[in-house]
């Protein structure tokens, strides 16, 4: 999807990034984003307007996490008119191994996974154990 950019001149990207419901995990870094195979920006999730020139551009998003070191990449080719904005929508995956969405926004709104918020839960407790291990063991 593009609309009218009043500026002119150049285009612009508006990105999304969205994460499902319930993968809280995410949020504790920012995702990335890379156009055209250049040094990877640090973005926070929710929506951002990058000027760009005007022509074919690959987008390249993800997360950073423990393992996969980039959970949920996703690749596509935008194409940005001049004067235009395009939207570009990323949804990280439900699972840190899965393939992240980037493309059209969809405007749809992932539902929460149990399986999600029993890994979560398993996760929570394991750290909650590591920590009294190591204060007890002062």
């Amino acid at each position: 999807m593009t609309h009218d950019n009043p500026a002119g001149g150049e285009g612009a990207m508006s990105v999304t990034f969205s994460r499902p419901a319930g993968t809280f995990l995410y949020s504790a870094s920012k995702p990335r984003l890379s156009l055209d195979g250049g040094a990877p920006l640090a973005l926070p999730w929710g929506t951002h307007r990058l000027p760009v020139s005007a022509g074919q551009h690959r987008v390249q998003a993800w997360v950073p996490y423990l393992l996969p070191r980039r959970a949920g990449r996703a690749e596509t080719v935008v194409t940005v008119t001049s004067g235009r904005t395009a939207d570009v929508e990323y949804v990280a995956p439900v699972v840190t191994f899965g393939k992240g969405y980037l493309g059209v926004p969809t405007r749809r709104r992932a539902q929460k996974s149990k399986a999600v918020v029993v890994f979560n839960g398993i996760a929570i407790a394991i750290f909650v154990l590591m920590l009294a291990v190591t204060f007890l063991a002062r």
